[in-house]
């Protein structure tokens, strides 16, 4: 069959259609990349993964993976320097000799609504001084947060980590090289559930953390699936009566989980 000359304009004619359409649509991108206010939203984002990979102010490439992966064990001296801060879920830590004492921050008072100006006072309102300075005081190479349990009635809040971030930002303005390492809520038992919080609820407060954690480029530790039992909840053989405190030989396990997933 014979192509007609005006046949073969038409077909030219639609293939340069289709290029000055491509090119348009990469023009208009372009160009609202180069708007001084465009901004890139977290809708945009929702489908990323959750694996990041920063490149630093000085142009060093450095990779987050959250959660924080399997790794080699660590020596039990990693703890030397590594300062524990929130909840009262950790103080078996100090309490079971993994770590020093003086190297365990835990208070009722410190909630994310107040983080970064609390004042820690041993019962003297006269004195102390915030929780950010008391870090800092002690110069940790490795600071592990975990706080939350008191606050899921605020998790809707648009501004859940503000206090939390101003906290972290003072600390690594002083303490530069600081790794910070942000602890996933412990599950409760069943029991503890309709007392304290859902594990739904915990869950949910959890994934916030996480994405927290990608946005300041600090490391997520999910202590919580490791201690969930095939329900979804804290095994009752694992828990001290509260609830939400472990029992001594759960935080030989917990001990180890830190030390397992750590990173360089």
């Amino acid at each position: 069959m014979m192509i007609t000359q005006k046949e073969k304009k038409k077909a030219k004619f639609r293939a340069s259609f289709i290029f000055l359409f491509i090119f348009a649509s990469f023009a208009v991108c372009f160009v609202l990349y180069m708007k001084e206010d465009f901004e890139l939203t977290p809708e945009m984002l929702e489908d990323a993964s959750e694996a990041f990979v920063y490149i630093d102010p000085v142009g060093e490439r450095s990779t987050i993976i959250n959660p924080v992966p399997s790794s080699e064990r660590q020596e039990d001296s990693y703890y030397d320097d590594a300062v524990f801060i929130g909840s009262k879920a950790l103080s078996g830590l100090a309490d079971y000799g993994y770590i020093k004492s003086e190297n365990m921050i835990i208070s009722d008072d410190i909630t994310l609504a107040n983080f970064n100006t609390v004042i820690l006072s041993d019962g003297d309102p006269d004195s102390g001084s915030t929780a950010a300075d008391t870090v800092i005081s002690k110069n940790p190479g490795k600071l592990y947060i975990m706080v939350g349990i008191n606050d899921l009635d605020r998790a809707d809040s648009p501004n859940l980590f503000g206090e939390l971030e101003s906290f972290i930002g003072s600390v690594k303005e002083s303490v530069p090289n600081v790794k910070i390492y942000l602890m996933s809520v412990l599950p409760v038992s069943a029991e503890m559930e309709s007392r304290i919080a859902s594990n739904a609820a915990i869950d949910a407060y959890n994934s916030q953390l996480l994405h927290f954690a990608d946005r300041i480029k600090a490391c997520y530790i999910d202590v919580n699936t490791n201690f969930k039992g095939n329900d979804g909840r804290l095994p009752a053989s694992l828990a001290e009566v509260n609830g939400i405190k472990l029992k001594k030989e759960s935080y030989s396990v917990l001990s180890e989980y830190i030390l397992t997933h750590t990173v360089n």
